[in-house]
């Protein structure tokens, strides 16, 4: 098959995406439809890129490193031990190994892409990871290489029988300039009546988020601050306590090391973290 690109992809889909707003628009009542053109309006201001991620990758940026994606780290892992990257990358993925090698491998550059979801609030996707860092607004804000989607590309550009659904690609794929557009039309009047301190749960929340796909490589200083839940930041820092009175295995200590070190770049200043409920 041959390969496609699919931030070209997504780029061709602007005036899709426009269209789809309209409709959403014109479809319901007068009072509904400004409420979803506010809210369309704010989610181009407020909405922008983060990615969900374990303590120790924040720790890497902290120190100076950038963050891989699962391709990188296969390699990187088999540059270290000698094993095969392949079979690292099998390990890694788990069950999903093959969406993700039939996704990625059908589209140029696809090894090199990152993932993230849209976020304007809250601690992001959790699933993936309890620490959420939120992208500066500027660092992909003008990027030509980033699509997103309405949701996990796995599941909708993959068939059952782990082949890439071209057609879906082309239908749900929207550039990240209209990202306001897309969030917006999927909830339509949904969003009306609901305070505007809610509304970022529109944007990502466990039944409902948008992935974004893109190439930049993400180093520190692209992190605007990271999120994490008040549950996970209390249990880290008693975690912490208990490894300095307690005895505790050396995985235990590794991972209260990682949160002191996490503590100690927000108070030198190096990474702001914020605590959401």
């Amino acid at each position: 098959m041959q390969m496609l690109n699919l931030f070209e992809i997504a780029r061709g889909n602007s005036e899709r995406v426009q269209a789809a707003f309209d409709s959403a628009v014109t479809a319901v009542t007068e009072d509904e439809a400004k409420a979803i053109r506010e809210f369309s309006t704010w989610a181009e201001q407020e909405v922008s890129v983060a990615v969900n991620m374990r303590l120790y990758v924040v720790v890497g940026l902290l120190n100076g490193e950038r963050m891989l994606n699962t391709h990188e780290r296969a390699h990187e892992m088999a540059r270290l031990c000698g094993r095969e990257a392949e079979d690292l990358l099998r390990e890694m993925l788990g069950p999903w190994y093959e969406r993700r090698m039939a996704f990625d491998q059908s589209f140029t550059g696809g090894e090199a892409f990152r993932y993230g979801a849209l976020n304007a609030g809250g601690p992001g996707l959790t699933s993936y990871g309890p620490y959420c860092a939120v992208l500066r607004k500027a660092f992909l804000g003008s990027d030509p290489h980033v699509a997103v989607l309405p949701g996990d590309s796995l599941k909708i550009c993959i068939a059952s029988d782990s082949s890439l659904e071209e057609a879906a690609i082309r239908e749900s794929a929207a550039p990240y300039s209209h990202r306001h557009l897309l969030v917006a039309s999927r909830h339509g009047s949904a969003v009306a009546g609901v305070e505007i301190r809610d509304w970022w749960r529109f944007v990502a929340s466990p039944d409902c988020w948008f992935e974004v796909i893109f190439s930049a490589v993400i180093t520190l200083n692209a992190v605007e601050c990271v999120r994490l839940l008040r549950s996970e930041h209390d249990r880290m820092w008693s975690l912490a306590f208990d490894c300095i009175a307690a005895s505790q295995n050396e995985a235990t200590r590794a991972l209260a090391h990682d949160f002191v070190c996490l503590r100690r770049g927000e108070v030198d200043n190096r990474i702001r973290v914020e605590v959401v409920e």
